[in-house]
Protein backbone atom coordinates (compact mmCIF):
# COMPACT_ATOMS: atom_id res chain seq x y z
CA UNK A 1 0.00 0.00 0.00
CA UNK A 2 1.62 3.26 -1.38
CA UNK A 3 2.14 5.99 1.62
CA UNK A 4 1.60 8.53 -0.57
CA UNK A 5 -1.36 10.36 0.23
CA UNK A 6 -4.34 10.30 -1.93
CA UNK A 7 -6.01 13.26 -3.34
CA UNK A 8 -10.02 13.68 -3.42
CA UNK A 9 -11.15 12.46 -6.85
CA UNK A 10 -8.30 9.23 -6.42
CA UNK A 11 -10.55 8.58 -3.22
CA UNK A 12 -13.96 9.19 -4.55
CA UNK A 13 -13.12 6.69 -7.47
CA UNK A 14 -11.86 4.29 -4.54
CA UNK A 15 -15.16 4.38 -3.10
CA UNK A 16 -17.25 3.62 -5.76
CA UNK A 17 -14.88 0.76 -7.33
CA UNK A 18 -16.62 -1.17 -4.26
CA UNK A 19 -20.21 -0.43 -5.00
CA UNK A 20 -22.38 -2.35 -7.16
CA UNK A 21 -22.87 -1.00 -10.49
CA UNK A 22 -26.35 0.24 -9.83
CA UNK A 23 -25.77 2.25 -6.32
CA UNK A 24 -21.98 3.10 -7.92
CA UNK A 25 -24.33 5.17 -10.67
CA UNK A 26 -26.42 6.99 -8.11
CA UNK A 27 -23.78 7.49 -5.38
CA UNK A 28 -21.05 9.09 -7.42
CA UNK A 29 -23.77 12.02 -8.42
CA UNK A 30 -23.75 12.46 -4.50
CA UNK A 31 -20.02 12.39 -3.78
CA UNK A 32 -18.35 15.50 -4.70
CA UNK A 33 -14.53 15.94 -4.04
CA UNK A 34 -13.14 19.17 -2.43
CA UNK A 35 -12.54 22.58 -4.02
CA UNK A 36 -9.88 22.65 -7.04
CA UNK A 37 -8.23 25.97 -7.62
CA UNK A 38 -10.65 28.15 -6.20
CA UNK A 39 -13.40 26.11 -7.58
CA UNK A 40 -16.37 25.49 -5.33
CA UNK A 41 -18.24 22.23 -6.13
CA UNK A 42 -22.07 22.25 -6.47
CA UNK A 43 -23.72 19.62 -4.29
CA UNK A 44 -26.19 17.22 -5.52
CA UNK A 45 -29.15 17.62 -2.72
CA UNK A 46 -32.76 17.86 -3.60
CA UNK A 47 -33.61 14.20 -4.67
CA UNK A 48 -35.42 11.56 -3.00
CA UNK A 49 -33.82 9.79 0.13
CA UNK A 50 -33.86 5.79 -0.99
CA UNK A 51 -35.56 4.00 1.45
CA UNK A 52 -33.49 1.52 3.51
CA UNK A 53 -30.20 3.41 3.59
CA UNK A 54 -29.40 5.84 6.01
CA UNK A 55 -28.12 8.83 5.14
CA UNK A 56 -27.13 12.51 6.82
CA UNK A 57 -30.47 13.62 5.81
CA UNK A 58 -32.64 11.00 7.40
CA UNK A 59 -36.33 9.70 5.79
CA UNK A 60 -39.52 11.24 6.58
CA UNK A 61 -40.20 8.96 9.34
CA UNK A 62 -36.53 10.48 10.68
CA UNK A 63 -38.23 13.96 10.67
CA UNK A 64 -41.51 12.96 12.02
CA UNK A 65 -40.65 10.80 14.92
CA UNK A 66 -37.05 11.62 15.25
CA UNK A 67 -37.31 15.55 15.05
CA UNK A 68 -40.47 17.03 15.89
CA UNK A 69 -42.05 14.49 18.66
CA UNK A 70 -39.70 12.19 19.69
CA UNK A 71 -38.50 14.93 22.17
CA UNK A 72 -41.42 14.89 23.41
CA UNK A 73 -40.78 13.53 27.21
CA UNK A 74 -45.28 12.75 27.86
CA UNK A 75 -46.04 11.22 25.09
CA UNK A 76 -45.57 7.48 24.01
CA UNK A 77 -44.08 7.40 20.98
CA UNK A 78 -44.34 4.08 19.16
CA UNK A 79 -43.27 3.27 16.09
CA UNK A 80 -44.82 0.54 13.77
CA UNK A 81 -42.17 -1.20 11.76
CA UNK A 82 -39.10 -3.22 11.75
CA UNK A 83 -37.49 -2.86 14.74
CA UNK A 84 -34.47 -1.53 12.93
CA UNK A 85 -36.63 1.84 11.92
CA UNK A 86 -37.49 1.79 16.25
CA UNK A 87 -33.77 1.82 16.76
CA UNK A 88 -32.51 4.17 14.61
CA UNK A 89 -34.76 7.04 15.83
CA UNK A 90 -34.57 5.91 19.18
CA UNK A 91 -32.98 9.59 21.20
CA UNK A 92 -30.06 7.98 22.68
CA UNK A 93 -27.64 10.39 20.36
CA UNK A 94 -30.00 13.63 22.07
CA UNK A 95 -33.04 15.59 23.42
CA UNK A 96 -32.45 13.57 26.81
CA UNK A 97 -34.18 15.48 29.70
CA UNK A 98 -35.66 14.94 33.27
CA UNK A 99 -38.78 13.96 34.05
CA UNK A 100 -41.28 16.83 34.44
CA UNK A 101 -43.65 18.20 37.12
CA UNK A 102 -45.69 15.09 36.28
CA UNK A 103 -42.77 12.96 36.72
CA UNK A 104 -43.64 11.38 33.00
CA UNK A 105 -40.29 10.85 30.68
CA UNK A 106 -40.64 8.50 28.28
CA UNK A 107 -37.48 9.15 26.56
CA UNK A 108 -34.79 6.79 27.68
CA UNK A 109 -37.02 4.37 26.16
CA UNK A 110 -37.94 3.03 22.61
CA UNK A 111 -41.08 1.90 21.62
CA UNK A 112 -41.97 -0.58 18.48
CA UNK A 113 -44.10 -2.80 17.11
CA UNK A 114 -41.20 -5.00 15.71
CA UNK A 115 -42.81 -5.88 12.59
CA UNK A 116 -41.48 -8.95 10.67
CA UNK A 117 -42.11 -11.29 7.36
CA UNK A 118 -44.87 -12.78 8.95
CA UNK A 119 -46.79 -9.74 9.67
CA UNK A 120 -45.72 -7.50 6.68
CA UNK A 121 -47.88 -10.46 4.58
CA UNK A 122 -50.42 -10.77 7.06
CA UNK A 123 -50.81 -7.50 7.96
CA UNK A 124 -49.81 -5.68 11.17
CA UNK A 125 -53.07 -3.91 13.01
CA UNK A 126 -53.70 -6.87 15.28
CA UNK A 127 -49.90 -6.14 16.64
CA UNK A 128 -50.08 -2.24 16.84
CA UNK A 129 -53.27 -2.50 18.55
CA UNK A 130 -51.66 -5.03 21.28
CA UNK A 131 -48.26 -2.43 21.55
CA UNK A 132 -50.77 0.44 22.30
CA UNK A 133 -53.04 -1.51 24.98
CA UNK A 134 -49.26 -2.67 26.74
CA UNK A 135 -47.62 0.45 26.76
CA UNK A 136 -50.99 2.03 28.53
CA UNK A 137 -50.78 -0.90 30.64
CA UNK A 138 -47.16 -0.35 31.60
CA UNK A 139 -46.84 3.35 31.79
CA UNK A 140 -50.23 4.79 31.97
CA UNK A 141 -49.46 7.87 29.28
CA UNK A 142 -51.85 10.75 28.74
CA UNK A 143 -51.41 10.29 24.76
CA UNK A 144 -49.57 7.76 22.73
CA UNK A 145 -48.42 8.16 19.10
CA UNK A 146 -48.02 5.84 16.19
CA UNK A 147 -45.06 6.30 13.46
CA UNK A 148 -45.47 4.45 10.18
CA UNK A 149 -42.57 3.50 8.31
CA UNK A 150 -41.88 2.32 4.98
CA UNK A 151 -43.55 -1.68 5.19
CA UNK A 152 -47.04 -0.29 6.92
CA UNK A 153 -47.20 2.07 3.94
CA UNK A 154 -46.68 -0.58 1.08
CA UNK A 155 -48.78 -3.06 3.63
CA UNK A 156 -51.32 -0.68 3.51
CA UNK A 157 -52.39 -0.86 7.37
CA UNK A 158 -54.58 1.86 8.82
CA UNK A 159 -52.83 3.10 11.84
CA UNK A 160 -55.63 5.65 12.05
CA UNK A 161 -58.50 3.12 12.16
CA UNK A 162 -55.95 1.78 15.02
CA UNK A 163 -55.75 4.61 17.07
CA UNK A 164 -59.02 5.86 16.52
CA UNK A 165 -60.43 2.58 18.29
CA UNK A 166 -57.65 2.38 21.03
CA UNK A 167 -58.21 5.69 21.83
CA UNK A 168 -62.13 5.52 22.31
CA UNK A 169 -60.97 1.86 24.44
CA UNK A 170 -58.03 3.52 25.93
CA UNK A 171 -60.18 6.88 27.15
CA UNK A 172 -56.88 8.55 26.14
CA UNK A 173 -55.09 10.56 23.06
CA UNK A 174 -53.87 8.13 20.68
CA UNK A 175 -53.13 10.03 16.91
CA UNK A 176 -51.11 8.36 14.01
CA UNK A 177 -48.53 9.81 11.32
CA UNK A 178 -48.38 8.71 8.02
CA UNK A 179 -44.88 9.10 7.65
CA UNK A 180 -43.43 6.37 5.57
CA UNK A 181 -39.97 7.04 5.10
CA UNK A 182 -40.46 7.40 1.61
CA UNK A 183 -43.04 10.26 1.38
CA UNK A 184 -41.11 12.93 1.10
CA UNK A 185 -37.66 14.37 -0.36
CA UNK A 186 -36.04 14.43 2.92
CA UNK A 187 -36.93 14.63 7.08
CA UNK A 188 -38.88 18.48 5.87
CA UNK A 189 -41.64 16.42 5.08
CA UNK A 190 -41.72 15.12 8.21
CA UNK A 191 -41.29 17.71 10.30
CA UNK A 192 -44.92 18.67 8.36
CA UNK A 193 -46.88 15.42 8.85
CA UNK A 194 -46.14 15.59 12.56
CA UNK A 195 -47.31 19.43 12.97
CA UNK A 196 -50.06 19.03 11.20
CA UNK A 197 -51.11 15.60 13.53
CA UNK A 198 -50.31 17.87 16.41
CA UNK A 199 -52.53 20.84 15.16
CA UNK A 200 -55.47 18.66 14.25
Amino acid sequence: MSTKPMNTEEIKKELIARMPTKVARKRAKAMTPGAQGGEIPEIQANVRTIPGIITQRGCTYAGCKGVVLGPSRDIVNLTHGPIGCGFYSWLTRRNQTDAGPDGDNFIPYSFSTDMTEHDIVFGGMKKLAAAIQEAYDNFHPKAISVFSTCPVGLIGDDIHAVARQMQEKLGITVFANSCEGYKGVSQSAGHHIANNQIMK
